[in-house]
């Protein structure tokens, strides 16, 4: 006798914060959870980064999304919201004092229906004037580019920095005309972006900072000494950690 199938059908629902659709899923189950432990327990950055893409294009249902395709802030919440279907709707943080004199550590209690969707500043086609003739058309860099960018720069903070300002770069306007980075080689972009003002190169950074993210606000009174805390957490590695 053939064994019962299991949660085939358990579905959710969640909006994508940088498109606005909705989309089925589901938990993600013990042979993603797996491969998500391997890939944590590998210490590659790569490797967890992939696991956590494919673990949520696994529980999409009938989607036609490449999820890494998506920015890294839909990737945030898309994989609060599964986790959190799986594994339980809160989180237990060991969050230190803040008072210099104190140093206890509270076990903060979060809940995930409490977290919002990041808020998407910019529209996409953003441009960002360089000069009265040449302007850049800006995009927020895909899940895919930003694996490669930490694999390829990990060894150097600077150049991550400047990876990540040309993944931001859809297109160069000159005039009336748009050049896809597409269609120049890395040395010519390089060449092109070497040739900012600290200014213009301002411009851009900025738009890289404005980036968003998955974050929370929380606020806690230690049970020792009573100080207000308050912080931010910023990224799925702060809600895990």
């Amino acid at each position: 006798m053939a064994l019962p199938r299991l949660n085939e059908n358990v579905k959710y629902t969640m909006v994508i914060p940088s498109t606005g659709k909705e989309v089925e899923y589901r938990p993600y189950l013990v042979k993603e959870e797996k491969v998500m432990l391997i890939a944590l327990e590998s210490g590659d950055n790569k490797q967890m980064m992939m696991s956590v893409s494919d673990t949520i294009q696994s529980c999409l249902i009938d989607s036609d999304i490449v999820v890494r395709k998506l920015p890294m802030f839909d990737i945030e919440y898309m994989f609060l919201q599964i986790r959190s279907k799986a594994v339980g709707e809160s989180t237990k943080l060991n969050l230190s004092c803040e008072s210099e004199s104190c140093g206890n550590v509270d076990e903060i209690n979060v809940k995930f229906s409490s977290i919002k969707a990041p808020v998407v500043k910019h529209k996409k086609g953003s441009v960002i004037e360089l000069t009265d003739k040449i302007s850049l058309q800006m995009k927020y860099p895909s899940y895919n580019e930003l694996i490669n960018i930490s694999v390829s720069e990990a060894k150097a903070d600077v150049n991550t920095a400047f990876e990540m300002v040309i993944s931001c770069v859809d297109f160069i306007i000159m005039d009336d005309e748009k050049i896809s980075l597409d269609d120049i080689s890395k040395d010519e972009i390089n060449d092109f972006i070497d040739q900012f003002t600290v200014e213009q190169f301002g411009k851009v950074q900025k738009y890289v900072t404005d980036m968003p993210t998955l974050t929370h606000d929380i606020t806690w009174t230690c049970s020792l000494c009573e100080h207000k805390n308050s912080l931010t957490l910023k990224g799925t590695a702060d809600f895990f950690q």
